[in-house]
C-alpha cells in the first residue's frame, strides 16, 4: 500500500529484523528491541511535539522544529545517488512540490 503526496509516493514496508540482523553482529532479538525503542521514542517526540534531530549515519539529519521538518543530506550520500537517475529525479520532484 502506498500513500500519495502529490506525485511522490510514500511506500509502507514491513521491517525485516532478520535481514537487518544479518548485517550486524547482534542477535535478532537485540535488533528488534533496538528498532522498537527507536520507533517508540520517535512516536513520543511526535506526540508531544518536541523539537529534535534524528541523525541518520551516512545519510543526513532529520530536524523537527514545531510543525516544520527539514532534512539535510550528507554530500557523500547525495553523490552516491547520482548513480541512480531515478532516485535523484524522485527526490527533486518531491522537494519542489513540498517547497
Amino acid at each position: 500500500m502506498a500513500e500519495v503526496l502529490g506525485s511522490c509516493e510514500i511506500k509502507k514496508v514491513s521491517v525485516s529484523y532478520k535481514k537487518i540482523h544479518s548485517d550486524v553482529p547482534y542477535s535478532e532479538e537485540v535488533v528488534q528491541n533496538c528498532m522498537q525503542e527507536t520507533l517508540n521514542f520517535f512516536y513520543f517526540i511526535l506526540r508531544n511535539r518536541e523539537d529534535t534531530d534524528f541523525i541518520l549515519k551516512d545519510v543526513g539529519t532529520l530536524a523537527m522544529r514545531g510543525t516544520e521538518v527539514t532534512m539535510a543530506f550528507c554530500e557523500d550520500f547525495l553523490l552516491s545517488l547520482n548513480k541512480s537517475t531515478y532516485a535523484v529525479e524522485k527526490l527533486l520532484t518531491c522537494y519542489l512540490e513540498w517547497v
